[in-house]
């Protein structure tokens, strides 16, 4: 089987940035939706930016690669660990607030998302919160042509925000949430065959182009939901769920919070 793309991704974590990667305003929303929450923390992923927040934390990641080079190091109050984030090993109401970035959006949309609720209504002890940046598709839908056009316009401002245009366009175009990772590259390669063409044209650096290479070949899917569907799974259990508009950063109108508070 040809390997998980998260195997290499820490290869080029460097060079990504926001709406990929959280900047200093996305750490401060987290910050601010955890008072109240932040004794026991889970971290969905290795996310540098967010290993400091809560009295204790811990991460869990599926990728050893990103656990080995990306996460800045275990302490008294925070450790990470190899695990899948639909079969987590803790007790039941053992964690006060679950936080993730984009995490919604590496499980595949209705099922993953309802299988990962079913965890948080074990692992969440009543009043805890789910605290997650989503990607968003948008409700009236894109396509790939006008993403294509947008970016020889100028009007994308870097890389990583157009790789989410292009992959919300394909799921607009599909009907379908969900997109292979490798098919995002390859309606990429279609579209832009002349990267060098592309890179003067919209003065991205090539070695923001090329991180699109870390997909080639992965089997793993994407999900892309509009926030209509993403409320749409959220089971009963969960009394309160608000959406919070955050950020200047590119893309940050397709990328809103959603905290998610589990009943008493």
């Amino acid at each position: 089987m040809t390997a998980s793309h998260w195997n290499d991704f820490h290869r080029r974590w460097a060079r990504i940035k926001a709406p990929l990667r959280p900047n200093a305003e996305i750490v401060a929303v987290f910050e601010a939706a955890l008072a109240g929450h932040a004794s026991r923390v889970l971290l969905l992923g290795v996310t540098q930016e967010l290993a400091d927040l809560g009295r204790e934390l811990v991460a869990v990641d599926r990728s050893a690669g990103m656990i080995e080079h990306v996460w800045p190091g275990d302490l008294p109050r925070r450790h990470a660990f190899l695990g899948d984030w639909l079969d987590l090993k803790f007790p039941k109401g053992h964690f006060s607030a679950v936080i993730g970035d984009g995490s919604l959006s590496t499980l595949l949309y209705p099922a993953g998302h309802r299988a990962f609720y079913a965890q948080l209504e074990h692992l969440l002890e009543p009043g805890g919160r789910f605290i997650v940046r989503t990607f968003a598709a948008p409700e009236e839908g894109d396509t790939v042509d006008a993403v294509a056009d947008r970016a020889l316009a100028g009007r994308i401002a870097n890389f990583h925000a157009f790789k989410w245009h292009l992959a919300m366009a394909i799921v607009g175009g599909s009907g379908d949430a969900n997109v292979a990772v490798a098919g995002i590259r390859d309606v990429f390669n279609r579209v832009f065959p002349d990267r060098k063409a592309l890179a003067l044209a919209t003065g991205w650096a090539m070695e923001d182009i090329d991180t699109i290479d870390v997909y080639a070949g992965s089997p793993d899917l994407y999900s892309f939901a509009t926030l209509t569907q993403l409320r749409a799974v959220v089971p009963k259990s969960f009394s309160r769920v608000d959406v919070v508009p955050a950020g200047t950063y590119p893309l940050a109108e397709r990328c809103p919070f959603m905290i998610v508070e589990r009943g008493a």
